[in-house]
């Protein structure tokens, strides 16, 4: 029964989250909007949209623990989302969106210690074989440029991405600390309310030295339209927490990447689809080990 409920959350949760991904992409790339106002936009409008029905349903009994974990994983996605951001106002969104595989290898680690979960070899095994998908992704897009696999990691928008994914890793196990400790609705309000606000005022900050570009002339429909996707896409990923260990939770949260790469060469056009489409069928064979055998 928890296996189901849990992919009854994850998957089109996973796939909303993929759609959001080629938004965020059509948005930022034509330059005209600075990445941080966008997450301040983004996720503000996704704790306006989901407190609606929080406040229908009321607010949960608070347990000892959340506020601790909401801070630490708010203080980390304001750094992560504005270095994720930054990452796919430089490359397509095809590209960065696979690089949340390397979380999953990361989070073994952070939900042991946060969490004391400790995952089967099967499920190791699984993970494995996403990095492998991993791999095999940017050595593609290595030889469609022609360029050494050392210079495509080397690039900003790669190292954004990569540091994206590790403070994602870190604050992962405390995203599922928030959630057990109050309601996915909530934590979800809570922490993206945070992590808008906390983006915010860095850009405020930064607008004091350097003008920010705040254009929404050509892209208004699709970042009115981001809110809306994110914030359900976020509730249903952040419910599927409490139906497995979070290690097992953030592999499959990577079919994300599978639904992104789809939809970026549907929408966006983007160069090496085959090549991207295979990796991620290698990605999904590391998902369905650590679904069997995990």
């Amino acid at each position: 029964m928890n296996t189901l409920l849990f992919l009854s959350f994850i998957i089109p949760g996973t796939f909303l989250l993929g759609l959001n991904d080629v938004l965020v992409r059509k948005t930022l790339k034509r330059g005209s909007i600075d990445e941080q106002l966008l997450i301040a936009f983004e996720f503000i409008g996704v704790s306006a949209v989901l407190l609606i029905p929080l406040l229908t349903v009321g607010a949960p009994e608070i347990k000892d623990g959340f506020w601790i974990a909401a801070l630490v994983t708010i203080f980390f996605n304001i750094f992560a989302q504005w270095a994720w951001y930054g990452a796919f106002r430089r490359e397509e969104a095809s590209l960065i969106s696979p690089l949340r595989l390397l979380t999953p290898p990361l989070v073994i680690i952070t939900g042991y210690v946060v969490l004391s979960e400790a995952p089967t070899l099967g499920g190791v095994i699984g993970i494995l074989v996403t990095v492998f998908g991993l791999w095999f992704l940017i050595d593609g897009e290595a030889k469609r440029w022609k360029i050494n696999f050392s210079k495509i990691i080397k690039r900003p928008g790669m190292l954004l991405g990569l540091w994206g994914a590790i403070s994602f890793a870190i604050s992962l196990p405390f995203d599922k600390q928030a959630v057990v400790t109050s309601s996915a609705l909530f934590a979800v309000t809570v922490l993206f309310f945070g992590v808008g606000l906390g983006n915010l005022l860095l850009a405020f900050f930064r607008s004091r030295k350097k003008p920010l570009k705040l254009d929404f002339s050509k892209e208004w429909r699709t970042a009115l339209f981001l809110p809306f996707v994110h914030g359900l896409a976020s509730f249903l990923t952040y419910s599927s927490m409490s139906y497995a260990l979070i290690a097992y939770n953030a592999s499959v949260k990577r079919l994300w990447s599978f639904w992104a790469v789809v939809l970026s060469g549907k929408f966006l056009k983007e160069g090496n689809i085959n090549r991207k489409l295979a990796a991620t069928l290698i990605m999904l064979l590391g998902i369905a080990v650590t679904l069997v055998l995990g």
